[in-house]
């Protein structure tokens, strides 16, 4: 399965994102056939710093200026954990997840599969990206 999750998550790009929203405490992202929904910390990076955050007074609007750009590329958040996703968007910009509990989780729908984060298994951490977490 983790060459197969692997397989359609690349194939599936590029995403183009139109619509976006950070409400209640859930970053939600979409477009034709596709979703995320981010139920943990995330954060937005580029040119080398922080740009916003989940808990950034202007969360809100930078969700929303998502709009009309691309995922262009999935992988992971990090190579010490890789259990959450990375995912560059198409203005050069990084959006980071951070999962820390597994009720509290991202999920990706993409046709034909739904991965949901799952970051205290630790067939999920080795298993997502085809690495170990102590590598």
């Amino acid at each position: 399965m983790n060459l197969e999750l692997r397989n359609n998550l690349n194939a599936a790009l590029p995403l183009r994102i139109s619509r976006a929203a950070w409400a209640d405490d859930v970053l939600s992202l979409g477009g034709q056939e596709w979703s995320l929904a981010v139920n943990c910390a995330w954060r937005l990076v580029g040119e080398g710093r922080l740009l916003e955050g989940w808990e950034s007074s202007s969360a809100a609007e930078a969700a929303e200026g998502l709009v009309g750009l691309d995922v262009t590329g999935i992988g992971p958040q990090s190579e010490v954990l890789p259990a959450d996703l990375r995912l560059q968007l198409s203005n050069h910009v990084i959006l980071e997840m951070f999962s820390g509990h597994h009720l509290e989780p991202w999920v990706l729908s993409l046709p034909g599969v739904v991965v949901v984060a799952s970051p205290s298994d630790k067939e999920w951490v080795e298993g997502l990206f085809g690495q170990s977490a102590a590598d």
